[in-house]
Parts: C-alpha cells; sequence; structure tokens
C-alpha cells in the first residue's frame, strides 16, 4: 500500500507540475501578447470622410490684365509678351487688335494661326498665360493678412484662407460669406468653418472661383 501511495503522490506531483507550467506559459503568451500590441500600435489613426465627387478641370479663360506670352514659329518678329487690354482684345503686329478675353489659351491659338494664314506660310502659334492676373479672389474682415491674391488651379476656401495668413484672433468662423458675381447676379454663400476645421463635412471646403470676395467677420 504503501509503494501503491508513494506512486499515487509522485504521479500527482508531476500532474501538478505539469499544470503550473501550463499556466505559466500562458501567462507569458498573455504577457507577451500585450507587449506585442502596445508597442506596434499605430500612433496615426486614418478615418475616412465623405469627399466630393472631383470635378472635371475647366479650361483657362483668359481675363483683362492677364499678360500672355505668344510665339510664332519662325517669326520673332511677331512673338512676345503682351497684356489683355480693359476691352479684352491684344494688339499684335500685322493683323491689329484680337479679341482674346474669355477664350481659352487654345482658342486664341487658333484665332491667330487662321489670322496669320494670309501673312505667313502655314503659321503655328503657341498662346501662354505668364501671368494669370484676371484669376484672383479677395479675402477681407478677421484674417491676418486681408487682400487680392492670385487664384491657383483648384483651390478651396480653406486654402484660399491659409493664403490670408489664417482667421484672425476674434474671427467667427461659423459665418464665412463668399461673395460670387455671376453673369446677372451676385450670389452670396454663407460657411460654417468649422466643420471643415473639425473634419466633420469636407464638402463646406468649397471651391473658390475667380473674382470672389471671402468675408470673414
Amino acid at each position: 500500500m504503501k509503494i501503491g501511495t508513494i506512486e499515487f503522490t509522485h504521479d500527482f506531483r508531476r500532474a501538478g507540475a505539469a499544470l503550473t507550467g501550463i499556466i505559466l506559459l500562458a501567462v507569458t503568451i498573455s504577457i507577451s501578447t500585450a507587449a506585442c500590441s502596445l508597442f506596434n500600435s499605430t500612433p496615426v489613426q486614418e478615418k475616412d470622410v465623405a469627399r466630393p465627387a472631383a470635378k472635371a478641370v475647366e479650361p483657362y479663360r483668359i481675363g483683362s490684365d492677364d499678360e500672355l506670352e505668344i510665339i510664332v514659329w519662325t517669326q520673332p518678329q511677331l512673338s512676345g509678351k503682351v497684356i489683355v487690354a480693359s476691352d479684352g482684345t491684344i494688339a499684335m503686329p500685322l493683323i491689329g487688335r484680337v479679341p482674346a478675353a474669355g477664350l481659352t489659351p487654345d482658342q486664341l491659338k487658333a484665332d491667330l494661326e487662321k489670322r496669320y494664314a494670309r501673312y505667313v506660310h502655314g503659321a503655328n502659334a503657341t498662346v501662354r498665360v505668364s501671368d494669370p492676373a484676371s484669376h484672383v479672389f479677395y479675402v477681407l474682415g478677421s484674417v491676418n493678412k486681408p487682400g487680392a491674391y492670385k487664384l491657383h488651379s483648384g483651390e478651396v476656401l480653406s486654402q484660399a484662407l491659409a493664403e490670408a495668413g489664417g482667421l484672425g484672433e476674434f474671427a467667427d468662423p461659423s459665418k464665412i460669406r463668399i461673395m460670387r458675381h455671376k453673369e446677372n447676379e451676385t450670389v452670396v454663400l454663407t460657411v460654417n468653418y468649422n466643420v471643415v476645421r473639425s473634419g466633420g463635412d469636407v464638402t463646406a471646403d468649397i471651391p473658390v472661383e475667380p473674382g470672389d470676395t471671402v468675408s470673414v467677420p
């Protein structure tokens, strides 16, 4: 009986040691997993927000005061930089004043080539807007640098305000007004810019158009 008791006790102790080993292993794995989770956690969290559908980029329309660089190939005497006058025309050698305002550079190029075809065989022109002075917007009110700014392609309200040095200390971002002149009317848009800054509604970060006046109360 003693021998049996000794054998039973020995087996019990071995089973207990094995169980203890399993528990220690589980605890070790749990600690290791927690440590890996801690050190591998990403400090920057990404959040997808709804964005407005991208609009097709409209071709640039020439306006008064724009500076154009016009090159008629192999004809340096017909080439150079010109300023679009207040009446929307440009003065060109041989062909006189040519309407330019409201046209795209490609449309003006085609018109110049047609006009110069009477004087130059195979006239080939290039039109580039070297200074888009007509495409400006204005920022007034409680900003750090109010004034007129050149409009860049695809520019939105947040970028326009950044160019104006950001909001002033006592600005009210909830009632930013954008005055926009259409052909026969003036439209006033009121934007709650707080939702833009919080990332709650990026559609409120509306595109800026030429001639817009952004007023920050």
